[in-house]
């Protein structure tokens, strides 16, 4: 018999993880956004990016701007979707 996985983090680190998402429309012809964090961070912290077009559109994505407060995010071209945001600081 298989027991199922428990995902447990154990750590003595300090560490701050949120998520967000960027909405772009074609329509708006809008290329760049920026998300201002709702957590406090330390240091400049690790973004992870991750496109999902409605209309299977294939688009760039690349951070232009990121310090301790916000992440810029410019994409190739508008399209009809969203940029999903993992924001993440292991403190020391």
């Amino acid at each position: 018999k298989r027991f199922a996985p428990i995902m447990v983090l154990q750590s003595e680190k300090n560490m701050v993880i949120e998520t967000g998402v960027l909405n772009f429309t074609e329509a708006s012809g809008t290329t760049s956004q920026t998300y201002n964090f709702t957590q406090i961070y330390e240091e400049v912290p690790t973004v992870v990016v991750g496109v999902n077009s409605i209309a299977g559109d294939m688009v760039l994505i690349k951070v232009t701007q990121l310090n301790n407060q916000s992440v810029t995010i410019e994409i190739s071209a508008p399209f009809d979707g969203k940029v999903d945001l993992q924001i993440m600081e292991i403190g020391a």
